[in-house]
Protein backbone atom coordinates (compact mmCIF):
# COMPACT_ATOMS: atom_id res chain seq x y z
CA UNK A 1 0.00 0.00 0.00
CA UNK A 2 2.93 2.37 0.24
CA UNK A 3 2.83 3.07 -3.46
CA UNK A 4 -0.25 4.79 -3.12
CA UNK A 5 -0.93 8.17 -4.65
CA UNK A 6 -2.58 11.11 -3.61
CA UNK A 7 -3.49 14.60 -4.64
CA UNK A 8 -1.09 17.66 -2.99
CA UNK A 9 -1.59 20.83 -2.65
CA UNK A 10 -0.16 23.66 0.00
CA UNK A 11 -3.36 23.30 1.74
CA UNK A 12 -3.67 21.36 5.63
CA UNK A 13 -5.30 20.38 8.35
CA UNK A 14 -6.04 18.40 11.43
CA UNK A 15 -6.43 14.44 10.66
CA UNK A 16 -9.49 14.43 12.75
CA UNK A 17 -11.62 16.29 10.58
CA UNK A 18 -12.52 13.87 7.29
CA UNK A 19 -12.62 11.40 10.46
CA UNK A 20 -15.19 13.10 12.25
CA UNK A 21 -17.12 14.18 8.78
CA UNK A 22 -16.75 10.52 8.37
CA UNK A 23 -18.70 9.31 11.19
CA UNK A 24 -21.64 11.74 9.88
CA UNK A 25 -21.59 10.72 6.74
CA UNK A 26 -21.83 7.34 8.25
CA UNK A 27 -24.61 7.81 10.65
CA UNK A 28 -26.72 9.83 7.97
CA UNK A 29 -26.33 7.26 5.34
CA UNK A 30 -27.15 4.47 7.86
CA UNK A 31 -30.01 6.65 8.52
CA UNK A 32 -31.09 6.63 5.22
CA UNK A 33 -30.66 3.12 4.40
CA UNK A 34 -33.17 2.48 7.24
CA UNK A 35 -35.74 5.26 6.84
CA UNK A 36 -35.38 5.70 3.07
CA UNK A 37 -35.89 9.53 3.80
CA UNK A 38 -34.43 11.20 -0.16
CA UNK A 39 -33.68 14.39 2.09
CA UNK A 40 -30.88 12.71 3.68
CA UNK A 41 -28.64 11.73 0.51
CA UNK A 42 -29.85 15.41 -0.85
CA UNK A 43 -28.18 16.97 2.33
CA UNK A 44 -25.46 14.94 1.66
CA UNK A 45 -25.25 15.86 -2.07
CA UNK A 46 -25.19 19.33 -1.17
CA UNK A 47 -22.17 19.18 1.68
CA UNK A 48 -20.04 16.66 -0.43
CA UNK A 49 -20.38 19.28 -3.49
CA UNK A 50 -19.40 22.23 -0.68
CA UNK A 51 -16.37 20.27 0.28
CA UNK A 52 -15.10 19.49 -3.01
CA UNK A 53 -15.66 22.20 -5.30
CA UNK A 54 -14.28 24.92 -3.36
CA UNK A 55 -17.71 26.29 -1.10
CA UNK A 56 -16.27 24.47 2.01
CA UNK A 57 -16.82 27.23 4.65
CA UNK A 58 -20.93 26.87 4.04
CA UNK A 59 -20.72 23.05 4.94
CA UNK A 60 -22.39 21.96 7.69
CA UNK A 61 -20.50 18.83 8.27
CA UNK A 62 -17.11 20.80 8.07
CA UNK A 63 -18.37 23.27 10.85
CA UNK A 64 -20.08 20.18 12.88
CA UNK A 65 -16.35 19.11 12.55
CA UNK A 66 -14.23 21.63 13.26
CA UNK A 67 -16.38 22.15 16.55
CA UNK A 68 -16.69 18.95 17.68
CA UNK A 69 -12.46 18.64 17.24
CA UNK A 70 -11.99 21.93 19.18
CA UNK A 71 -14.73 20.86 22.20
CA UNK A 72 -12.96 18.03 22.79
CA UNK A 73 -10.12 19.43 22.08
CA UNK A 74 -8.43 16.27 19.77
CA UNK A 75 -5.16 16.10 19.11
CA UNK A 76 -4.20 15.31 15.61
CA UNK A 77 -1.40 15.95 12.55
CA UNK A 78 -1.58 18.34 9.94
CA UNK A 79 -2.60 16.38 6.93
CA UNK A 80 -3.12 17.58 3.08
CA UNK A 81 -5.68 18.61 2.01
CA UNK A 82 -6.15 17.87 -1.45
CA UNK A 83 -6.81 13.99 -1.18
CA UNK A 84 -10.24 14.79 1.06
CA UNK A 85 -11.24 17.71 -1.44
CA UNK A 86 -10.94 14.75 -4.30
CA UNK A 87 -12.45 12.06 -1.89
CA UNK A 88 -15.27 14.80 -1.29
CA UNK A 89 -15.76 15.17 -5.31
CA UNK A 90 -16.02 11.19 -5.24
CA UNK A 91 -18.14 11.52 -2.56
CA UNK A 92 -20.70 13.95 -4.72
CA UNK A 93 -20.79 11.43 -7.65
CA UNK A 94 -21.97 9.00 -4.96
CA UNK A 95 -24.78 10.61 -3.36
CA UNK A 96 -25.67 12.15 -6.83
CA UNK A 97 -26.33 7.94 -7.70
CA UNK A 98 -27.91 7.22 -4.15
CA UNK A 99 -30.60 10.34 -5.05
CA UNK A 100 -31.46 9.54 -8.58
CA UNK A 101 -31.64 5.99 -8.14
CA UNK A 102 -33.74 6.64 -5.08
CA UNK A 103 -36.17 8.94 -6.87
CA UNK A 104 -36.35 6.88 -9.90
CA UNK A 105 -37.67 3.90 -7.66
CA UNK A 106 -34.14 1.51 -7.63
CA UNK A 107 -33.85 1.86 -3.72
CA UNK A 108 -32.27 -1.61 -3.85
CA UNK A 109 -29.14 -0.14 -6.14
CA UNK A 110 -29.50 3.38 -4.15
CA UNK A 111 -29.50 1.73 -0.65
CA UNK A 112 -26.22 -0.60 -2.10
CA UNK A 113 -24.29 2.29 -2.84
CA UNK A 114 -25.05 3.90 0.03
CA UNK A 115 -23.71 0.75 1.68
CA UNK A 116 -20.81 1.24 -0.56
CA UNK A 117 -20.20 4.87 0.45
CA UNK A 118 -21.17 3.68 4.27
CA UNK A 119 -17.77 1.31 4.18
CA UNK A 120 -15.66 3.94 2.67
CA UNK A 121 -16.60 6.88 5.21
CA UNK A 122 -15.99 4.01 8.36
CA UNK A 123 -12.83 3.26 6.58
CA UNK A 124 -11.65 6.92 6.75
CA UNK A 125 -13.29 7.36 10.24
CA UNK A 126 -11.86 3.77 11.86
CA UNK A 127 -8.83 3.21 10.09
CA UNK A 128 -7.45 6.54 8.62
CA UNK A 129 -8.02 5.08 4.99
CA UNK A 130 -8.70 7.02 2.49
CA UNK A 131 -10.46 4.92 -0.12
CA UNK A 132 -9.56 8.21 -2.56
CA UNK A 133 -6.28 8.35 -3.02
CA UNK A 134 -6.85 4.15 -3.92
CA UNK A 135 -9.03 5.41 -6.61
CA UNK A 136 -6.21 8.75 -7.05
CA UNK A 137 -3.95 6.02 -7.67
CA UNK A 138 -4.89 4.12 -10.35
CA UNK A 139 -7.57 5.58 -11.90
CA UNK A 140 -6.76 9.39 -12.57
CA UNK A 141 -2.89 9.06 -12.04
CA UNK A 142 -2.50 6.99 -15.18
CA UNK A 143 -4.16 9.32 -17.10
CA UNK A 144 -2.73 13.00 -16.37
CA UNK A 145 0.46 13.92 -17.75
CA UNK A 146 3.17 15.32 -15.76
Amino acid sequence: MKDILCPVSPERFSDNIPRLIGLFVVVLLISYVITHMWFIPAFLLLDFYMRGFGKSKYSLLLKLALTANNQLRLKGELIDKAPKIFAARLGFVFTFLILALHLFGFTLVSNSLAIVLVVFAALECVANFCVGCVVFTYFVKPYVRG
